[in-house]
């Protein structure tokens, strides 16, 4: 039986951009009248509906719960409480934090994807990329990411795609909820 609505967190280090995905996906705001990111103090919850999902040639609707998380260590004690009851990962990072981003994503990865053992299919990393001539590369990710799908993300030429990468995220998620019942 899959549920009927999805727990998705979402984090990675801070100022990498997970609030304005979070907005986007959501449709909470729209972006370019959006004012300066501000740091998430703790987490914020937006809830949404992502329809015409196919799962086994059925078409569905899915609530979701996408929970944006702060990327500050200080909230690092609220971490137990955010990832109960986790049906999905979306790891975040850019090129302003690719330096810690390597350490930082197996750090993520490991705590909320590996210990509550959630499917690499469960899991998916964001690259936002604020500059066009960035890419995915710089990142050094360890071998850990290579069966975890990778999606560059940026709003200024190819915003359309992220909701199509995301909709693809939340049906791979429905597939493997589907095949572990």
């Amino acid at each position: 039986m899959l549920p009927n609505k999805l727990k998705i967190i979402m984090i990675g280090p801070s100022e990498s951009g997970k609030t304005q995905i979070a907005n986007f996906i959501s449709e909470t705001i729209n972006i370019e009248e959006a004012g300066p990111p501000t740091p998430t103090q703790g987490v914020r919850v937006v809830e949404f509906e992502v329809s015409n999902i196919s799962i086994n040639g059925k078409i569905m609707n899915v609530d979701v719960e996408l929970w944006d998380c702060s990327g500050d260590h200080k909230f690092e004690s609220c971490w137990p409480a955010l990832r109960v009851g986790v049906h999905g990962v979306i790891l975040v990072c850019s090129p302003s934090t690719a330096q810690a981003a390597a350490r930082e994503m197996e750090l993520l990865y490991n705590y909320f994807v590996s210990q509550p053992k959630l499917s690499t299919k469960q899991c998916v990393l964001f690259y936002n990329n604020t500059h066009d001539n960035d890419d995915m590369d710089s990142l050094s990710l360890s071998s850990t990411f290579s069966k975890v799908s990778q999606v560059t993300v940026n709003f200024k030429n190819e915003n359309i795609r992220l909701k199509k990468d995301f909709s693809n995220y939340i049906a791979s998620i429905l597939q493997t909820l589907n095949t572990d019942n």
